[in-house]
């Protein structure tokens, strides 16, 4: 039978049952599709925690990987939240303080915070403190990528593919091949014969009217319904070298396989590697792997920063908590002269009775009073949002019940001033050696100097290296058998001269300017920074000298009371004079502790600037008791 093939298009629709039948067989299938479903979802759930330990586990051993470098980074570094309760076991608030008000009931049964405990939660729990840590691990995370870049690279798909495909073909029954067929064997029976061979022509030319009449020797148009599997699979592995060279190794396999008319198989595979390496242009570690330096140095600066974070953050925790102390020492210097004043006004109106005092003293104590019993408000008031400030800073509610230690505040005035001895000028040049800012600042002018270099390089023309190689399967359909008697392989070089090189001239002008400018931040880095030091000693200092002041003035005004009242009790007192001295009492007592809590928060920032205040783990702070000079 003779087919003569004629393609047409056509499209294969799948045909879905009309109805479906709930058997036990359907049933079951069901339940097992339900099955498989189901191993899938919890697959991609392991697959995800995979993912997320594996990108912590590369990016934490990157982080402890430079941590050394960086003097007082912090040890176990993680990002992973906190859940314990600081506030469980500490001790809390049982006596009321009057001198609180109504806040004062609000306190009983708080947790007491000492400073060493806040600290401890600040680094905990504190949001902007968790922030600055996540960036650290993006910056690290970030890097895992420049890295893998420099690994080999696999790469696997596969796919497959079901076809079914019609065509019209022309068909020639078995009676129409016999009827064309039959002239020429009667032709050659005749000429074995010795027939006259117009005799011959005439009887072939007979038949084969008489097929043509009845239609014997017409062929048929039948579609032919063919349907195949093809697959693809591949394998390649991509590696990128420091030094500029890139190197790919492919394996490739095809499979066909026909499923209707003749079975037959085809497969085949092949192998091809190409290398490739820069001669001019991009050629060199320094040039070819400067991404992954600037990343590796990124990642160094970062930690450099967060460790700079940490001496801030912590200076910041303590400064608000001396500064709620301060506050609530204010609402107790307030409240004792309000108390102050009670006493002089019932004194004075006992003397007003006796008509030892005029109506217009009684009535400017009265008023003072008054006045008194509104700073005491106020001062309340102030107390209660400074400590929900600080409860935001730490990380906490505020509706947390809080409330921090005043034996605090009462160990710094046993304590006393602690003051360095140092000059300015021998603090600047400790900061100069010491400050982690001034580091990451200096080598970012080297990054820009080492860019200089990378934007000359690509001024050069393209020169590379190509070597390439390539062997196919075995014939008949042993695919996975290579030949390599019969494989391929050339080597040559690609040549770019760049006559257009604008952008590239571009990129080293701006190069240069951005080496200039790098140049000038560290400079002016540098003046910032002696600056600071210097700003910071001078009001360390003045802090001091204000200290002394207010010890002073504390004590005159404490005299001054003293004699009002003396003078009170013997009718002898002005109101004028009483209502003087008991404020200037009350506001150089506030005085004396906001310098000695000044001096504590200028001392930190001090050593902080100097660049020599170190952090513990809990967020405490070791306190310096001396400072080696650098040599000259």
């Amino acid at each position: 039978m003779i087919v003569d093939e004629m393609p047409r298009k056509s499209s294969w629709m799948p045909r879905f049952p009309r109805s479906i039948r709930y058997t036990p067989r359907f049933c079951t299938r069901l339940a097992h599709g339900v099955a498989i479903a189901a191993i899938l979802f919890f697959a991609t759930s392991c697959a995800t925690t995979h993912y997320k330990k594996k990108a912590d586990q590369e990016a934490y051993a990157l982080i402890a990987e430079k941590a050394p470098k960086v003097p007082n980074m912090e040890e176990g570094f993680s990002i992973e939240e906190n859940t314990e309760d600081f506030l469980t076991g500490l001790p809390v608030v049982e006596e009321v303080n009057e001198a609180l008000g109504e806040m004062g009931k609000t306190e009983q049964g708080a947790a007491c915070l000492s400073l060493e405990k806040a600290l401890a939660i600040a680094v905990n729990q504190s949001r902007t403190y968790q922030n600055r840590k996540e960036s650290l691990y993006l910056q690290a995370l970030s890097l895992t990528l420049d890295r893998h870049a420099y690994t080999p690279i696999l790469a696997v798909s596969a796919s497959g593919k079901y076809e079914r495909v019609s065509r019209d073909v022309t068909v020639v029954s078995d009676t129409a091949q016999l009827a064309r067929a039959a002239p020429d064997l009667a032709q050659q029976l005749g000429q074995l014969a010795g027939a006259p061979a117009d005799v011959l022509s005439a009887y072939a030319k007979l038949i084969e009217d008489a097929a043509t009449a009845t239609g014997a020797n017409q062929s048929s148009i039948k579609t032919l319904d063919e349907r195949r599997v093809t697959g693809n699979t591949r394998l390649g592995v991509d590696l990128l070298l420091q030094g500029g060279a890139r190197m790919a190794i492919d394996l490739s396999s095809d499979f066909l396989r026909f499923l209707t008319g003749d079975p037959r198989v085809s497969a085949s595979s092949a192998l091809a590697a190409t290398l490739r390496q820069p001669l001019l242009r991009g050629a060199g570690r320094s040039v070819a792997a400067e991404n992954l330096t600037q990343a590796e140095r990124d990642l160094l600066y970062e930690l450099r920063s967060f460790a700079q974070f940490r001496k801030e953050f912590v200076t910041q925790v303590a400064s608000n908590y001396y500064q709620v102390l301060q506050t609530r020492d204010a609402v107790m210097n307030n409240y004792r002269g309000y108390l102050a004043f009670q006493q002089s006004a019932q004194r004075e109106r006992a003397l007003a009775t006796q008509g030892r005092s005029t109506q217009a003293g009684l009535g400017r104590i009265e008023q003072a009073l008054l006045n008194s019993e509104n700073s005491w408000v106020n001062s309340i008031r102030s107390y209660a949002e400074e400590l929900d400030r600080f409860k935001i800073l730490l990380g906490l509610s505020t509706d947390a019940h809080v409330a921090l230690d005043p034996r605090e505040l009462e160990q710094l005035r046993e304590r006393g001033l602690i003051h360095p001895a140092i000059s300015s000028e021998d603090a600047v040049k400790v900061a100069l050696v010491t400050r982690l800012d001034l580091y990451s600042i200096r080598d970012r002018e080297e990054d820009a100097n080492r860019k200089v270099n990378v934007a000359i390089n690509a001024l050069k023309p393209q020169l590379d290296l190509v070597v390439q190689g390539s062997v196919n399967s075995m014939p008949g359909n042993r695919f996975q058998e290579l030949d390599f008697q019969r494989g391929r392989w050339s080597a040559g070089l690609d040549f770019d001269p760049g006559f257009d090189r604008k952008a590239e001239r571009n990129a080293y002008r701006a190069s240069l300017i951005s080496l200039a400018r790098a140049s000038r931040e560290r400079e002016l880095a540098e003046d910032t920074a002696k600056l600071a030091v210097r700003e910071s000693w001078r009001n360390l200092d003045q802090a001091k000298r204000t200290f002394e002041i207010q010890q002073i003035g504390v004590g005159l005004n404490e005299r001054r009371v003293e004699e009002q009242a003396l003078l009170s009790e013997l009718g002898r007192a002005t109101a004028q004079n009483q209502v003087d001295a008991q404020n200037d009492l009350i506001n150089a007592r506030n005085d004396l502790t906001a310098a000695l809590v000044r001096h504590t928060v200028a001392r930190l920032q001090f050593w902080r600037d100097m660049g020599i205040l170190f952090i513990k783990e809990n967020g405490q702070w070791e306190e310096v008791t001396d400072v080696v000079k650098p040599q000259e």
